[in-house]
């Protein structure tokens, strides 16, 4: 199996027969976040929304934004240091922007850094719910 640039002991990502890394739920990755009018982008912390089957079988993921702008937003679930597990560094406290979903390929994942904790993750789930809630 090939060496991965990923630290394997990390358990942030998972490989497939192939070679290629495929990433899972809950995991916090760096990739070029476009912004919200398409005139640009820059590496930014994305959360992977897509579960393990989806992210496996299709060469993308649904992700949604991160921000260190602490102001208070409608659709946000604020996230510190400590809500992520142990094989991984977010380094500012940070907040969810569970209204800025993308579909981005995974090659474009420059690297995992965290894995958000399943309580937190399950903050940003009812957000989205929220979000797309009929009148």
């Amino acid at each position: 199996m090939p060496q991965s640039k990923l630290l394997p002991s990390c358990g942030i990502t998972s490989r497939t027969r192939s070679g290629v890394s495929t990433y899972r739920q809950r995991d916090i990755a760096l990739v070029p976040f476009p912004f919200s009018d398409l005139s640009a982008s820059k590496v930014r912390p994305v959360l992977i929304l897509s579960n393990d089957e989806h992210n496996q079988q299709s060469a993308d993921v649904v992700v949604c934004g991160l921000t260190t702008n602490l102001e208070p937003s409608p659709y946000s679930v604020p996230v510190a240091p400590a809500d992520v597990e142990q094989a991984g560094t977010l380094r500012h406290k940070s907040k969810i922007k569970a209204d800025a979903i993308s579909f981005l390929d995974q090659s474009l994942i420059i690297k995992p850094i965290a894995r958000l904790k399943l309580s937190v993750f399950r903050q940003v789930v009812r957000e989205i719910e929220r979000l797309i809630e009929p009148p």
